[in-house]
């Protein structure tokens, strides 16, 4: 398989700012080589930071970053509409206005000298500040963007959400959803049940002098809230994503982040930052959280408990599932089969050649699956609760993990069907590097079939994001088990070129992995983190006609 060449200054451009706040434009026909599929209908959207620097600061990280949201239309008649645009959060109105940083990052980008923090450390032991006020963390909001009843999301982890026009992508302010997020946060990651037809969102927060707090969301149509539970489990000072099954969701408990007192003190002198204190702490356990997604199926299946949780055998962090399904037995639930990005003991969140977020080439992401068994406490409850039995009762054993490498390739951001969570899966697409001497650089995206049979490597010319799954037909199937071919349907990627220094985007058969079409643009897009796909177009005005050509 030929790996493409480039050095490390031309990928680490791919970070570099966009230059304008806002592009669109109907991509000229003659870029889009191959065909389109007509049966591709909808608006791919991709959130991701889109400036390496605010005023004269550098940012240390590219987490750091402002949200650059992008929206790829296709009408389905051959034509590509192209629109990228800033989220405006407050902290990006007033940095703009200012023309300086003003609130540090998350990642360590900090304006203000040690001098300027102590002094406002001061402030606040004496109490002339409130803390909150002097360690302010911008909102990037560069996560996610994903749709839910006519509410374009874009979202960070560390505060409110911002709604977007899905025709324009302007930003129309911060969203808290009707006030039912009581941490004032939103995850950007989130789950969808196909079956329940539910929107089910997390929001975590750490503890220092309290237990950490994660709250859990599931919305039905009209934003009308099923469910809105708060957990507070010890230990659980980060969550980045879950996953959801028929009756849990499920967290990872990291040994990756330590919160202290003197941490806090370290982070208020800007002498550290949560990004630099990344890093695996001997001391910290390693655990999936299976937490039950209401009291009913704490009582009869985790013994009264609303979480159990299981040990890792070999400690990871993991900031991306993939996919869970429950086994069952005679009517009991007996385990569940998971899979996830894994990341080492010697992960950091290293800012690796200023091309990749962490140090991937000592600590590749690798697919591993999980295999968690129920002690016979848990089995046997179950039973009695699908008997009906409002009263059983026992002491939930804490379940046996057994952890494997599904795959040696380097991989990253793992996207599954889209309406299957939580279902029998076989598919997983993730960014991933074929060349095991430059793990850091993603520059192909890998087909995995659990089955053994179907795992196929798509090599670009460039540096490949995030995959997105769309299945072909674009809807869900609701209330029941969806029977159609699992992995029917179309991959969209994000290619950046060093070289010549462009982005294209790329449409791949996603049951053959084949290239169906390039759409290749004239400038570059910075890389982006996560993104979805809905089946619903907002462009507006109509696509040129097909060009003509000029009689010269």
């Amino acid at each position: 398989m030929a790996h493409p060449t480039f050095t490390t200054e031309q990928a680490a451009a791919g970070w570099r700012t966009q230059a304008r706040e806002q592009v669109t434009y109907w991509v000229p026909e003659v870029d889009i080589k191959g065909t389109l599929p007509k049966d591709l209908v909808g608006t791919f959207f991709r959130n991701g930071p889109g400036n390496d620097s605010v005023g004269s600061t550098k940012l240390t990280h590219p987490i750091d970053g402002d949200g650059l949201v992008v929206a790829l239309s296709f009408p389905g008649d051959g034509h590509v509409h192209f629109n990228s645009r800033f989220v405006q959060s407050r902290h990006r109105v007033e940095e703009q206005a200012a023309k300086k940083m003003i609130y540090r990052g998350q990642m360590g980008t900090d304006p203000n000298s040690l001098k300027a923090n102590l002094a406002a450390l001061i402030k606040a032991k004496v109490g002339w500040e409130k803390s909150s006020t002097v360690l302010t963390f911008r909102n990037p909001s560069n996560t996610n963007v994903y749709m839910w009843e006519g509410k374009v999301l874009s979202a960070h982890e560390t505060g409110l959400p911002h709604c977007l026009d899905p025709t324009t992508l302007e930003t129309i302010g911060e969203e808290d959803l009707g006030g039912t997020l009581d941490l004032k946060v939103l995850g950007a990651h989130f789950r969808y049940d196909p079956l329940l037809d539910r929107l089910v969102t997390m929001s975590a927060k750490a503890g220092v002098h309290r237990l950490p707090s994660l709250q859990i969301n599931e919305y039905g149509r009209q934003w009308s809230v099923k469910s809105r539970q708060t957990f507070h489990i010890p230990g659980l000072n980060y969550a980045h994503d879950l996953l959801l099954s028929k009756h849990f969701y499920i967290v990872q408990i990291t040994p990756f982040v330590n919160i202290s007192t003197a941490d806090v003190y370290k982070f208020f002198l800007g002498l550290s930052s949560p990004g630099d204190a990344m890093r695996h702490y001997d001391h910290l356990p390693c655990r999936l959280v299976i937490i039950a997604r209401t009291p009913q199926v704490a009582d009869l299946i985790l013994g009264g408990r609303p979480w159990i949780e299981a040990d890792i055998p070999e400690p990871c962090h993991i900031f991306h599932f993939g996919n869970v399904q429950e086994l069952t037995e005679q009517g009991r639930v007996v385990g569940l089969d998971l899979t996830a990005v894994c990341l080492g003991k010697k992960f950091t969140m290293e800012f690796e050649n200023k091309s990749w977020l962490s140090n991937a080439s000592k600590a590749p992401g690798l697919l591993t699956g999980f295999k968690v068994r129920f002690g016979d406490s848990v089995a046997s409850n179950t039973a009695a609760a699908a008997a009906g039995a409002t009263d059983a009762v026992g002491d939930a054993k804490r379940p046996l993990v057994h952890q494997t490498i599904l795959h040696p390739a380097s991989v990253e951001f793992p996207a599954i069907h889209p309406y299957r969570h939580g279902q029998n899966t076989r598919y997983t697409y993730m960014m991933a590097s074929s060349d095991l001497k430059r793990p850091h650089y993603y520059t192909a995206v890998l087909k995995h079939d659990l089955h053994g049979k179907g795992t196929k490597f798509w090599q670009s010319e460039g540096v490949t994001g995030e995959p997105c799954f769309i299945p072909r037909g674009g809807y869900a199937v609701v209330g029941q088990e969806d029977t159609r071919v699992e992995d029917d349907g179309f991959v969209v990627v994000q290619v950046y070129h060093p070289k010549r220094q462009t982005t294209d985007f790329a449409v791949l058969d996603a049951q053959s992995m084949e290239l169906l079409a390039t759409i290749g643009l004239k400038h570059h897009v910075p890389f982006g983190f996560h993104g979805t796909f809905t089946p619903e177009l907002f462009v507006q005005g109509t696509a040129p006609p097909s060009l003509i050509r000029a009689k010269i």
